[in-house]
């Protein structure tokens, strides 16, 4: 199995010595750091991994000494800032040609590895690495796949834990409860509980908004494992669904199938978006299909890679992403259906197993 190190460098177009990735003070953190080095736990912020095709060191503070060693990961460990600016420039001695990963790079550390750099040309290398981390090893879809077995079995309850009446809040905290006590490290990102009219906002922030019958409840929530995310919608009605809502269901419904059923390896990503967008404007709900089919998945929740008509990439296998068609109509509310899949050689599989039916709260 090729080392992480090796996935990176495999997919650089130019030649580079080394590739400096370092974190700033969270949420600031530079995923890829943990990707190139493995670590499971711990923030290190200002802390730096030194890649290059032999391998990787991490020079870590005391703080997280422990966390970098039970990683297995090679670790010199500094008392000052200075003594770690020092370290550094030394490892890079000699390197004329230093790769850096601009798209989680804070200007300030920008400044200090061209510092310690001393006269290296700094390249940037971030597209090399978003390939990488696109096309998932055994490890990382074994993680990403108990992050959504905790987060399904979580959404099998949500006719139990959500009742009218319920703050979104409310029901936003239960979920995280309960993804947490099935063995999450937490949510991988912000859990969405929405009711009526906050089910139109795709990236809605729960509130104050008690659950009345006849709304729509659209939950979008997914659990983190071992830093690997899962990441999940279902919608929900209370007590009775409008004929409309029904339409909006099936609608939706019918698109992700679609989009599902066109997914192969070597399948454009604007076709399988295609597959979708071609029902939702094929209905009456034309037009208020307002986001991509779906997005990679992995150490982030929007991990590279992307279901869009925007990009025409190319889906590999390997490749974990998000199948999420969805329509929004103000003032009335919102439809998204997403799933978790793991793309194939000749199809994909459904990495999430919650229900798909238009279910009752």
């Amino acid at each position: 199995m090729a080392t992480k190190e090796k996935r990176i460098f495999s997919q650089l177009k130019t030649e580079i010595d080394a590739i400096v990735l370092t974190n700033a003070s969270e949420p600031n953190l530079d995923l890829s750091f943990f990707y190139a080095t493995g670590i499971v736990n711990g923030l290190f912020e200002d802390c730096v991994a030194i890649v290059t095709r032999r391998g990787v060191e991490v020079l870590s503070s005391e703080l997280e000494e422990l966390s970098a060693r039970l990683a297995g990961a090679k670790t010199t460990v500094f008392q000052t800032r200075k003594e770690r600016d020092e370290t550094l420039a030394k490892r890079l001695k000699g390197y004329e040609r230093i790769g850096i990963n601009s798209r989680e790079l804070t200007h300030a550390n920008y400044q200090f590895i061209r510092k310690c750099a001393k006269g290296a040309r700094l390249k940037d290398v971030s597209e090399a690495i978003g390939k990488a981390r696109m096309i998932k090893d055994a490890q990382e879809i074994s993680r990403i796949k108990k992050a959504c077995d905790i987060t399904c079995r979580t959404a099998e309850e949500i006719p139990e834990l959500v009742r009218e009446g319920q703050m979104e809040t409310e029901a936003a905290a239960e979920l995280n409860y309960r993804m947490m006590k099935l063995g999450a490290a937490g949510p991988s990102f912000a859990t969405n509980a929405s009711f009526g009219p906050g089910t139109a906002e795709p990236h809605y922030v729960p509130a104050s908004r008690r659950l009345k019958k006849g709304q729509l409840a659209l939950f979008d929530f997914g659990a983190s494992y071992k830093r690997y995310a899962a990441d999940l919608t279902r919608t929900f009605v209370c007590s009775r669904a409008s004929a409309k809502q029904k339409e909006m269901y099936d609608v939706v419904l019918r698109a992700q199938l679609a989009a599902i059923d066109a997914i192969h390896d070597g399948v454009r990503g604007k076709k399988v978006d295609q597959a979708a967008r071609r029902i939702i404007d094929g209905s009456r709900f034309k037009g208020k299909f307002i986001h991509s089919t779906g997005h990679g998945l992995g150490l982030s929740v929007h991990d590279p890679g992307s279901i869009s008509s925007a990009r025409d990439m190319t889906l590999r296998e390997g490749m974990v992403l998000t199948v999420e068609p969805g329509v929004y109509e103000r003032n009335f509310g919102g439809v998204r259906i997403e799933d978790d899949i793991l793309v194939t050689k000749k199809g994909c599989r459904i990495l999430t197993s919650a229900p798909k039916e238009f279910l009752v709260i």
